[in-house]
């Protein structure tokens, strides 16, 4: 049986995007990198949202100038061989392999993906995964927060959540951010 993960790179103030909707200051570095990708070795179905679908795509078929880093590099080769399921009602759907839509997000179904799942199970986008985290069906959240002050705009939690989390791990790069991934208490 798997886990639900969400996990996002946030700002100091709790933001995954700037009230711009920008985002490039959430960049990991390579220390962080190396960090996301150990972490993701355990997920082999990732869930997202429609914008951070089309952010996460990138990775499909990135131009071989970018993966400069063996950290990118290795990010690129994991991605392509996870299941992605993209929850939209908007797009089409996707002609990148390993990847199905979702035209709502059937919290039923998710459960049970989950459930039926023999490795963990990512949700992704702050917006879809308000539902989930809501539903009760989360078990470990993951902050890369950066050294960053967004000021507004997109939480990365949905307002007037409640739970109990219990650390689990902590850790501090060079560029400045900080990983803590928490279990969520169940009950």
């Amino acid at each position: 049986m798997g886990r639900l993960r969400y996990g996002m790179i946030t700002s100091l103030d709790g933001y995954a995007r700037d009230a711009s909707g920008s985002f490039e200051w959430a960049t990991p570095d390579d220390d962080l990198h190396a960090f996301v990708n150990d972490h993701e070795r355990g997920v082999r179905t990732y869930v997202y949202g429609r914008g951070l679908w089309e952010t996460m795509r990138y990775w499909q078929d990135p131009p071989a100038g970018d993966l400069t880093a063996p950290e990118h590099r290795e990010f690129a080769a994991l991605w392509q061989e996870i299941d992605k399921i993209i929850v939209s009602s908007t797009l089409s759907p996707p002609t990148e392999p390993r990847a199905e839509l979702w035209p709502t997000l059937d919290l039923d179904r998710l459960a049970t993906l989950v459930r039926e799942s023999p490795t963990d199970v990512s949700i992704g986008g702050p917006t879809l995964a308000a539902a989930a985290l809501e539903a009760g069906l989360v078990d470990e959240i993951t902050a890369y927060v950066m050294p960053h002050i967004a000021g507004g705009g997109l939480p990365w939690l949905p307002s007037g959540l409640t739970t109990g989390l219990s650390l689990r791990e902590q850790r501090a790069f060079r560029g400045g951010a900080v990983a803590l991934i928490y279990d969520v208490s169940k009950g």
